[in-house]
């Protein structure tokens, strides 16, 4: 059953990604659905005090919901929406919620709307379940990044050269990113011909072992230096910019409080 069938009443699983008033007491939600992908609806009467909806929804909830498929601005209308993980860590730690805002953002600007990606929603609600749960930290959301990038086709290669196939590992010479081909050049080959940019053999082999890992609390309980982490922004910021032009500024702010004291 496609959501375009007008008049239908669909089911499914979704996370809130932003909240829109359009009127006093009436919302449009934006979710993010296993089986749906990125839509919207609008709940009337959301704020009313006897809104069967107040206190159901609200931003990185996870939630049960029934609506009215729509083809008409592609707006759906919600019937009903029930709250499966509230997270209520994010209504008190400002920080964690600047990360999860990041992560909500990259999602709605990086998908289209009624497009299915269950990996990525798989991958947005654990790392949102992880920074409900231990607070936010830079390498969780460095995890996130990598798992969006990889949803999309276009992660980075971190394993092997791109020219020769030889395995980099931790204590081979410093390889050499290639930004525009989107993955390492082993010094090697580097040599003779593309050089492109050189980067720190420690900082890469995290984020390979994070590529690989299947939740964001391995990145989370690796231990990071300034250096290391500094190194990830520039390489996974460069790369969301190159490969998904994708470069909000949700993501300087949230990693700018996450440095702070």
């Amino acid at each position: 059953m496609s959501a375009a069938d007008p008049g239908h009443i669909l089911k499914d699983t979704a996370l809130v990604l932003r909240i829109a008033p359009v009127s006093n007491t009436s919302r449009i939600v934006q979710w993010f659905a296993v089986e749906h992908g990125k839509i919207a609806t609008l709940i009337k009467g959301a704020q009313r005090p006897k809104s069967p909806f107040l206190g159901q929804f609200d931003l990185f909830y996870s939630c049960e919901l029934l609506f009215y498929a729509r083809e008409r601005n592609h707006i759906h209308i919600a019937r009903e929406c029930t709250p499966l993980a509230r997270r209520d860590r994010f209504r008190s730690d400002w920080r964690a919620a600047a990360a999860a805002s990041y992560c909500a953002d990259a999602v709605a600007r990086l998908t289209l709307p009624d497009a299915p990606q269950p990996q990525l929603f798989r991958a947005l609600e654990t790392t949102l379940d992880e920074l409900a749960e231990a607070g936010a930290t830079e390498a969780a959301l460095y995890w996130f990044e990598l798992k969006l990038l990889e949803a999309h086709g276009v992660q980075p290669r971190l394993d092997a050269c791109l020219d020769c196939g030889a395995a980099l590992l931790p204590a081979t010479r410093a390889p050499h990113f290639a930004m525009a081909r989107g993955g390492l050049v082993c010094a090697g080959c580097a040599a003779r011909g593309e050089r492109g940019e050189p980067v720190a053999s420690d900082a890469l082999a995290m984020l390979a072992g994070w590529q690989a890992s299947a939740s964001p609390r391995a990145a989370r309980l690796t231990q990071c230096t300034a250096r290391q982490l500094g190194a990830m922004e520039t390489l996974l910021g460069r790369f969301l910019q190159t490969h998904a032009e994708l470069l909000p500024n949700s993501r300087s702010l949230a990693l700018g409080l996450l440095r702070s004291t």
